[in-house]
């Protein structure tokens, strides 16, 4: 039978869970950089004023996971990014794991304060959408202490739900609570929701009244297609605080460098309200 929104309705009301709870804070995080690297600055092509400041790499896989912040001549952030080499998607684990890396400081107005990134080998619930094997990549807009805070018993904070203003058209509040995440955002228009195959998607993530992260979703499956992918985000009616919101986000590969990119692009400044 064809998986309709309907149906996912009905899923959820058959029993309480929470909402990809897989993805959660567990042992099998890093917090601390899996590789000493100093964060270092991209060359910079002189006819273009952007400047692209990396953060330390990370062991993941057979490969490497690096944040980057690229800025504008007025150290303003334009695009946010993970870099993922080919054989971080090889020799993965068997058992949810993830690492968080913090962008460097300084850079882009800090506007964006880390990355964090999740293998889930088993993908988690709702089972038939999002179980397939797949990366969350969360870009987080608060200290990762903020995050840890976010303890299973702050009902009041996560069932404090931002005003209808500030979410995203077309977007609705996903079942249950994350703990040490937040509360997940989902597009009703995603193709998994309406009866394809789950590829990749777009989350937005809530904590106390506020969105705190963004997140594309995206299966292992899905980048070995070797996407060049560059997806218009829907937008809220007006937005909480002032910061520098995505309007796109890519997922591309690139094989001069035999790696793929996650990222936040067309980052605007907007008032808040």
């Amino acid at each position: 039978m064809k998986r309709t929104l309907k149906g996912l309705a009905l899923l959820l009301a058959a029993g309480a869970f929470s909402f990809f709870q897989s993805c959660q804070k567990d042992d099998g995080f890093i917090s601390q950089p899996s590789v000493d690297l100093k964060s270092r600055q991209a060359s910079v092509n002189n006819a273009n004023p952007e400047r692209t400041f990396y953060s330390s790499a990370h062991h993941f896989g057979n490969g490497e996971a690096q944040a980057w912040v690229t800025e504008n001549r007025a150290g303003e952030p334009v695009s946010v990014g993970l870099t993922l080499s080919a054989g971080a998607l090889n020799n993965l684990p068997e058992e949810m794991t993830g690492v968080v890396i913090e962008l460097p400081k300084g850079k882009g107005r800090n506007f964006y304060t880390f990355v964090m990134l999740d293998w889930n080998p088993m993908g988690h619930e709702p089972p038939g959408i999002y179980d397939l094997p797949h990366f969350d990549v969360h870009y987080y807009i608060i200290p990762d202490e903020e995050r840890l805070a976010m303890t299973p018993d702050k009902i009041g904070e996560f069932e404090n739900l931002p005003s209808a203003e500030y979410v995203p058209a077309g977007y609705f509040r996903g079942p249950g609570i994350v703990p040490f995440m937040g509360v997940h955002w989902l597009d009703a228009a995603s193709p998994e929701l309406n009866g394809a195959t789950f590829t990749k998607t777009f989350i937005w993530g809530s904590y106390d009244g506020e969105f705190v992260f963004w997140e594309p979703m995206l299966t292992r499956d899905y980048l070995l297609t070797q996407p060049n992918d560059l997806i218009d985000i829907p937008q809220p009616a007006a937005f909480k605080i002032d910061g520098w919101y995505p309007m796109k986000y890519e997922i591309s590969y690139s094989k001069s460098g035999n790696k793929y990119i996650i990222a936040l692009r067309d980052l605007q400044f907007r008032q808040g309200q």
